[in-house]
């Protein structure tokens, strides 16, 4: 169960994208005035993801076929 919000903190989105099969980030929104995100902060966010996963992804891949090859 989520814990409650402080009073001063109306809003608040937690996402987590995968760095790897044991890691990943979390990405915070919080507005003390209880305000959405903005469409600019949603599409900045979901830029912000797809890069981390495509970085995550391509490390992954480059670091299971040097222990391939090894």
């Amino acid at each position: 169960m989520p814990e409650p919000l402080p009073e001063h903190q109306k809003t608040q989105l937690i996402v987590r994208s995968p760095l790897s099969t044991e890691g990943f980030v979390s990405i915070y929104f919080s507005s003390p005035d209880g305000r959405l995100m903005s469409e600019e902060e949603w599409y900045n966010l979901r830029q912000l993801i797809e890069l981390t996963n495509k970085v995550c992804v391509k490390q992954q891949a480059q670091a299971r076929a040097q222990s391939a090859s090894a």
